[in-house]
């Protein structure tokens, strides 16, 4: 563990410092804290108030205090100092380089993967050497520059929500003043460490710090599933694949099952356990509460609309198949729920609930949701002792209510799927090339060639409809391999130069067609979940017709490049441009966390 905390250290505890400015307070101190969400490398999110932004914009070397500018050199690749996230207060301006900097609060956030196990309750030795190590790891960390330790304050290990914390402060000093106090908490799940970092001058730390309190508490585990959607969990339960399958098993069907089946084929895709549930004796399992997800193929060329699903046929089934698993067992449907059909994310679900009981023994309340997905049903479901009912349908319904529907990019990545659009890969890509493509491309081309890795177009999008046809807005994703190191290194050309060359492309795009560009809007270069955004939006317009706005963003590794491209009318961008940057911020690289 030394090791792993020594890097995250080194990741934290760089001094950042800024240009000073001063800002009024136009909100309250209450509106300061209303709390936001932010995802955390796609392994988990965070709320943090409204008085602070993350920052991963800014280029990191701007950040780092000279001391340590001094001590690592102008060769080194300063990127791969960056957290997860950066926050600083609203409104913060940039420090530009050689201007005389001031100290200034922030928070950070870092990840590390890994393997991490502790006893429920720590030796005091355990916790010495723990807080030893530390110490050693901030002290080392500020070797070679003209910063001290003055003060420690007593470390705290607890349990937030179910995860193992360590929590510690001090003060820290620069040529014997500007004194900045820095505190941090360590989140421990089995394959994740969290570290959150407040570090503030001591006129600020006050203020600070309820910021800082606001946030540590709010971390939520998320998981991904089959790339078609993501859902947050609570820290108070975890994935226990951990526990053999068999030992779950009711008793009853045991009897039906017998001892030489492989009870592992049965284990659901996911399995909620409270995150400190335990067996002491596998041969009688107290009941316990749980939360299991299913995936099962689907087929479907469009999005099925709620009011296809056939309610009367589907409880009639699921109450006959729910009849049949129990019919040689002891237990009995004591109470059926109401079956009822909603949407989530733009998908049709369908919920019921019931209760099965056995003579002599408490009630078990079961929910459960399908959730009817273009390629995949996804099955969601509950199941509790009656006693403890209340407590797990809570977090049931936490989870269920964070689903956020994903679309796969084959072999990139993932993108959120927005509520209001529709892939269409249904469609025959000629209908929808616009007239002046056709004009240039002629009758006689495979236009199934210039299709788009993914196409979305509004739900209520009716491609034999001429008047649908003949204008409308649209979001692509194309995808390619290559060598784009020199797109995708800061270093190697100026953003002034490839602004140039991106606007040049656009305007020979437009040379053979009718469309001119009325307008180069906006151009910006930033580091996002671990590539480089470069985006640009212009205006385009026909003599005579409606303007059209185009959005690029190209998302670049040293070997790939993923392109998301807006398309809309001026009247339409409103309900585009959100979708669009939805879908840009969301986009994740293949096991990027």
């Amino acid at each position: 563990m030394q090791n792993k905390v020594k890097l995250l250290l080194l990741l934290v505890s760089l001094l950042f410092s800024q240009v000073c400015t001063l800002t009024a307070e136009a909100k309250g101190k209450d509106d300061k804290l209303l709390m936001q969400r932010i995802n955390v490398l796609n392994m988990g999110v965070l709320e943090y108030p409204s008085a602070i932004e993350e920052r991963s914009d800014i280029p990191f070397k701007l950040l780092v205090d000279e001391e340590y500018q001094k001590m690592l050199g102008d060769t080194v690749d300063y990127e791969k100092f960056r957290p997860a996230l950066i926050f600083f207060e609203k409104g913060f301006q940039a420090p530009v380089s050689g201007q005389k900097r001031v100290q200034f609060p922030y928070i950070t956030v870092t990840v590390m993967s890994g393997t991490y196990r502790f006893p429920k309750e720590l030796s005091q030795v355990q916790k010495e050497t723990l807080e030893n190590n530390i110490r050693q790891d901030v002290q080392a960390n500020l070797e070679g520059t003209s910063f001290t330790i003055k003060k420690w304050e007593p470390f705290a290990f607890n349990r937030i929500n179910g995860l193992f914390s360590i929590a510690y402060s001090y003060e820290q000093v620069l040529n014997g003043k500007d004194v900045t106090n820095n505190i941090s908490t360590y989140l421990y799940d089995s394959d994740v460490q969290l570290q959150i970092t407040l570090s503030a001058p001591k006129k600020d730390y006050k203020k600070w710090l309820t910021y800082y309190n606001s946030m540590v508490p709010t971390f939520a585990r998320s998981i991904n599933i089959a790339d078609i959607a993501t859902l947050y969990y609570p820290t108070t339960v975890a994935e226990r694949k951990d526990v053999p399958f068999k030992y779950l098993v009711d008793d009853e069907f045991k009897k039906i099952l017998g001892d030489s089946i492989d009870y592992e084929k049965f284990r659901p895709g996911l399995l909620f356990l409270d995150r400190n549930f335990e067996i002491t004796d596998t041969t009688k399992v107290d009941p316990f509460g749980n939360i299991s997800i299913n995936v099962v193929p689907e087929f479907y060329d469009r999005v099925l609309d709620k009011d296809s699903l056939k309610i009367d046929v589907l409880k009639e089934r699921i109450k006959a198949n729910v009849q049949s698993n129990i019919d040689s067992t002891a237990y009995k449907i004591t109470r059926w729920g109401d079956f009822t059909v909603d949407e989530i994310k733009g998908l049709p679900m369908l919920r019921y609930s019931y209760q099965q009981k056995m003579e002599g023994k408490e009630a078990n309340d079961i929910r459960a949701a399908y959730i009817f997905d273009k390629t995949m049903q996804v099955q969601m479901t509950v199941s509790a002792p009656e006693g403890v009912a209340a407590k797990w349908n809570d977090i049931y319904d936490t989870i269920l209510g964070s689903y956020e529907r994903l679309q796969a990019i084959p072999g990139r990545g993932t993108i959120v799927y927005p509520a209001g659009l529709e892939e269409r890969s249904d469609i025959p890509f000629v209908k929808l090339v616009d007239n002046e493509s056709k004009k240039k491309l002629g009758d006689s081309i495979d236009y199934e060639k210039f299709r788009p890795t993914r196409l979305f177009l509004k739900k209520s999008f009716n491609e034999n409809d001429p008047l649908q046809l003949a204008d409308f807005g649209s979001i692509t994703i194309t995808d390619r391999n290559g060598d784009f190191t020199r797109l995708n290194d800061s270093d190697s050309v100026s953003s002034d130069v490839i602004e140039k060359e991106f606007r040049a492309s656009v305007e020979r795009n437009l040379l053979s067609t009718n469309y001119k560009l009325v307008n180069w809007d906006s151009f910006e270069i930033e580091q996002k979940n671990g590539c480089r955004h470069i985006s640009y939006y212009y205006t385009q317009q026909i003599d005579g017709a409606e303007p059209k706005h185009i959005a690029t963003t190209h998302i670049f590794t040293d070997n790939s490049q993923t392109t998301i491209v807006l398309t809309c009318s001026d009247s339409e961008y409103s309900f585009w441009k959100p979708e669009y940057d939805s879908m840009v911020d969301s986009f994740r690289l293949i096991g990027w966390r």
